[in-house]
C-alpha cells in the first residue's frame, strides 16, 4: 500500500517540549520551597506526562490528594508557556515539507491533553497544516490502545496500512502495531537509558528526524516504480 499519512507523537517526537515542561515544574518547585530539578534528567519524564513530572520533582510526596493539586497547578502554569522555548526537533520541518510536496498528510496523536497540544502547535505555527490532532482526552481510550489510530484512519478515510506512526515510547509502537500501521521508534526522543527500543517491535528504528525524511523519500521512490 502507498504511504498517504505520517502520524506523529508530539512530545519527544515532533517537538522538544522539555524546556517548557521542565520550566513549569521548576517554577512550581520554587513556589513550594523545593529545589529545582536538572532539565536533562527531568526531560526523560516528559513523555510520561504531568503526573510523572510531579512524582519526579516531589519524590517524597505520598498524598495522592496533594499530588493531584500539584498536577493541577503544573498544568495551569504550563498552559501559559506551551511554546515559549519548545521547538520542532532539527530536521522535522523538512520532514513536514517533504510530506507537503508529495501530498502526504500529517497529523499528531498524543496522550497530552488536547487543549495543551493545540496551544503548542498553534504557537509554533504548525496547527494550520496538521490534518488531524488527537489528544489524550479526545477519545475514551488513549495509547497504547489502538482506538486513536483507528479513529484517525476513519477521519482521514485511509487504511491503517497507508499510515506510518512515529513515536518515542513503547506505547506508541504498541498502539500503531495493534492498529495495523507501520511504526517507527524515534530514538531522538525522551527515552530512558534502561529502555530498549529495539525490543518494542517497531518496523523502523530511526536515530534522527533526517532519517525519517530519508525513509519517507525511499517509500515514495518505491511507490513510483
Amino acid at each position: 500500500m502507498q504511504l498517504k499519512a505520517l502520524l506523529l507523537d508530539l512530545d519527544g517526537t515532533l517537538v522538544d517540549t522539555a524546556p517548557d515542561m521542565v520550566g513549569s515544574l521548576n517554577r512550581l518547585l520554587d513556589r513550594h520551597g523545593e529545589p529545582v530539578v536538572n532539565q536533562g534528567k527531568a526531560s526523560k519524564q516528559v513523555s510520561n506526562g504531568a503526573r510523572a513530572l510531579i512524582k519526579f520533582g516531589f519524590p517524597n510526596q505520598s498524598s495522592e490528594t496533594v499530588v493531584e493539586q500539584l498536577v493541577a497547578e503544573f498544568l495551569a502554569d504550563y498552559a501559559e508557556h506551551t511554546s515559549d522555548l519548545s521547538r520542532p526537533y532539527d530536521g522535522m520541518p523538512e520532514v513536514l515539507d517533504t510530506c507537503a510536496e508529495h501530498g502526504i498528510r500529517w497529523g499528531v496523536i498524543t496522550n497530552k491533553p488536547l487543549n495543551l497540544s493545540r496551544s503548542l502547535l498553534d504557537g509554533l505555527g504548525l496547527l494550520k497544516d496538521c490534518s488531524i490532532l488527537l489528544g489524550g482526552d479526545s477519545l475514551p481510550l488513549k495509547k497504547p490502545d489502538p482506538a486513536p489510530m483507528l479513529h484517525t484512519c476513519m477521519v482521514l478515510n485511509l487504511a491503517a496500512s497507508e499510515c506510518l506512526y512515529v513515536g518515542d515510547h513503547e506505547r506508541d509502537i504498541m498502539a500503531g502495531k495493534s492498529a495495523g500501521m507501520d511504526t517507527a521508534a524515534a530514538l531522538w526522543g525522551y527515552i530512558h537509558a534502561d529502555q530498549d527500543p529495539a525490543a518494542w517491535g517497531a518496523d523502523f528504528l530511526i536515530s534522527q528526524p533526517r532519517g525519517l525524511q530519508r525513509l519517507i523519500s525511499e517509500k515514495l521512490a518505491t511507490q513510483a516504480l
